[in-house]
């Protein structure tokens, strides 16, 4: 070798490294909830979906006139990988239209969001919290205490039989119950344990003009929040 002169094979090793590094992913960019924030309003979602809590007031008129499930809590009801799954390829969570009695029949109503768009407005959503829902107070980890696991089947099958409304999975894989409400199927893997306690103790914070069973005052007053507990956790488990 000639002293001060690179060997004739180097440039070619350079520009097959270059050809490899070609080759490598870019990493991917963070999903930016303000991009989500600008694609919700350029897609128009604030037409049905609102983004804000709404005054306790509201009517069942005034509810159904949305035309979508209020969103001001989306992260702090749904579980991020879930989200961004079903605004990709959304599919109907009940057998009936959006406060309708009416079947859900055909395509689903509600349009996929463009793929470019899907992480950045589920990032926005998961940003939407409820700041006054306690958190830490229900897991769906580990195995409940069998009395605790019994309490919880007890309230959902046979004190309320939740799945007049709810359809649920038997121990035995069978799909049982009605389509009037959203499916508890996957329960487990699209909400979040505590939202599910907070709904169940507070439902009218949620939805101003609810069809769930308030289980408090008069109706339910049998129902304390340690029994609440149980069956969210029961909930929280179905499907995972």
């Amino acid at each position: 070798m000639t002293r001060g002169r690179l060997p004739a094979s180097l440039p070619a090793l350079a520009v097959l490294c270059g050809l490899l590094l070609a080759l490598v992913p870019a990493p991917a960019t963070a999903a930016s909830p303000e991009a989500g924030r600008a694609a919700f309003e350029r897609l128009k979602c604030g037409a049905c979906h609102a983004v804000t809590r709404p005054d306790p007031g509201m009517t069942l008129a005034q509810r159904i006139a949305r035309g979508g499930p209020d969103l001001w809590f989306a992260g702090s009801k749904l579980q991020p990988e879930w989200l961004a799954a079903w605004l990709a390829d959304p599919k109907p969570l009940s057998g009936i239209r959006y406060d309708r009695l009416s079947p859900e029949l055909g395509p689903p109503p509600h349009p996929a969001v463009p793929a470019p768009d899907v992480a950045d407005v589920a990032a926005y959503l998961g940003a939407l919290k409820d700041p006054d829902m306690p958190t830490g107070v229900i897991s769906a980890e580990g195995d409940l205490p069998p009395m605790k696991a019994i309490q919880g089947r007890i309230l959902f099958g046979k004190d309320q039989q939740c799945y007049a409304c709810h359809k649920t999975r038997t121990r035995y894989g069978a799909e049982v119950g009605g389509v009037t409400a959203p499916s508890l199927v996957d329960a487990g893997a699209r909400l979040n344990p505590d939202w599910i306690y907070a709904y169940l103790t507070n439902p009218l914070r949620y939805v101003p003009v609810p069809r769930m069973p308030i289980y408090s005052g008069s109706v339910f007053p049998g129902y304390d929040r340690d029994q609440m507990a149980d069956l969210a956790r029961y909930i929280a488990r179905m499907g995972r």
